[in-house]
């Protein structure tokens, strides 16, 4: 029997065209229903008629329907796929202005550090109550997770309801992918195993050709690459292409591990790189504004119209373009696995059953898995000292904010934030937490505030 899918956020004008595209690009799922669920209509209408249009060019089976009725929408479904960012880009600015009046500058703001802690305060509940409803409405679903942070929903789905909740982000396949491009060798030659937590994932191994990427990295005088400033850096003629992770490969070199995601991402777990607005330019690093996400957003509706006026022909991100080039969050290979279609290995954040024996079991963690009609199947992925003593704090303060989050405990979510690598000094946790609060507080009603 054909599922029935979910898009909870389904009006993404980012989102939405790449899991549709890689939904319509599996022959299996054809004859699939595919529902936009969304509050806003509008959005989630532009992007029915895109679908439509889409199955048309693409002639595949597939039937769609949009609601903003959260019920109509979860009845029967087998996959629930959630892009979703609770209170908008209105919450978001405050998430990295009001740190910034501590001197703590982020870089995208939604994972970890002041502005994750805040995102999941107010997405988890919404979450776990999306999960609720499934088990009355779909109990035997999935969800799939593409928000952030990503981590702390998943956990707090699988750990608070019976849903089977799994995380899917390309970074990991995304910087294997680059190493690859850098060598000039097909990803196929490029074998890694890697550990961590999203968007703290680091390879523990990774072969080009058979040859140890970092020694490689290293004969090709990468240390003096190191020792240059940011714009010379960036323009290197040999390693420039690799400057969107250069903070991550200067730490690997001490550590002898390479990242497995970019500086934009990484430096957010890390001390030292974002206290000051000179360490940001010092290091090179590109901070992401909420002005560039509403432009981003503005142009990405825009795309979408010019596609349905028939002034930009229709093309879509789709999962098959990108398959063993590192895949791009190909939730339709996802569902056409879990379905019982060919398994797909991939890069998973799923529940730790043992796959990195160093962090706790239950743990959100991020390694290289099987996903058939059986569920899924990590890969081991064993965490050497150095790499456990950045990742294993990180997955502390996450168990941490799920707790605060769903019991709405400000001293939980205080402790969260005073032993933050990103806070210059633990007592300003506590009157940073109340400013960021106070101006998310219409999204936070579990602390009564």
């Amino acid at each position: 029997m054909a599922p029935k899918i979910v898009l909870v956020g389904g009006g993404s004008y980012s989102w939405g065209p790449t899991v549709l595209g890689n939904i319509l690009s599996k022959e299996p799922l054809d004859g699939a229903h595919v529902v936009f669920h969304d509050l806003d209509p509008d959005a989630a209408d532009l992007m029915h008629q895109l679908a439509v249009r889409s199955g048309e060019v693409n002639g595949a089976s597939v039937t769609f329907e949009q609601t903003t009725d959260r019920q109509a929408a979860f009845d029967g479904a087998d996959y629930v796929v959630v892009t979703i960012s609770t209170g908008g880009l209105s919450t978001m600015r405050t998430d990295l202005e009001i740190p910034e009046q501590y001197g703590i500058f982020q870089t995208v703001g939604d994972s970890t550090g002041p502005g994750g802690l805040s995102r999941a305060l107010r997405n988890i509940p919404v979450f776990v109550d999306m999960a609720r409803h499934m088990e009355q409405l779909c109990p035997d679903a999935w969800m799939i997770n593409l928000s952030n942070p990503l981590c702390t929903i998943t956990r707090a789905v699988n750990k608070e309801t019976s849903i089977r909740c799994i995380g899917s982000c390309h970074g990991v396949g995304s910087r294997a992918l680059a190493f690859a491009g850098f060598f000039e060798t097909p990803f196929e030659r490029c074998h890694y195993v890697n550990t961590g937590i999203d968007h703290c994932s680091w390879f523990t191994e990774i072969l080009v050709d058979g040859g140890n990427v970092l020694d490689l990295l290293i004969e090709r005088g990468i240390d003096d690459w190191f020792a240059m400033p940011p714009d010379a850096a960036r323009e290197h003629e040999v390693f420039g292409s690799l400057f969107s992770e250069r903070v991550g490969l200067m730490l690997g070199r001490q550590i002898g591990a390479v990242p497995a995601i970019g500086d934009r991402h990484m430096c957010e777990y890390l001390s030292g790189f974002l206290q000051s607005e000179e360490a940001i330019e010092q290091w090179g690093l590109v901070r992401t504004t909420i002005d560039q996400r509403a432009s981003n957003m503005t142009e990405a509706r825009a795309r979408i119209e010019r596609m349905l006026a028939g002034d930009e022909d229709i093309k879509l991100h789709r999962g098959t373009d990108v398959v063993g080039e590192g895949h791009r969050d190909d939730v339709g290979g996802w569902i056409m696995a879990l379905d019982g279609g060919e398994p797909v290995e991939d890069n998973l954040n799923v529940p730790n059953i043992g796959q990195v024996p160093e962090l706790p079991l239950g743990a959100i963690v991020e390694t290289r898995g099987v996903l058939d009609a059986t569920g899924w199947r990590p890969l081991a992925s064993p965490m050497p000292p150095a790499i456990e003593a950045i990742v294993r704090p990180h997955v502390l303060r996450e168990e941490l904010t799920v707790e605060a989050a769903i019991e709405g405990d400000v001293e939980k979510a205080v402790a969260v934030l005073a032993t933050d690598p990103l806070l210059h000094s633990p007592d300003q946790a506590r009157p940073l937490l109340a400013e960021l609060m106070h101006a998310t507080a219409d999204w936070l009603p579990q602390f009564h505030l």
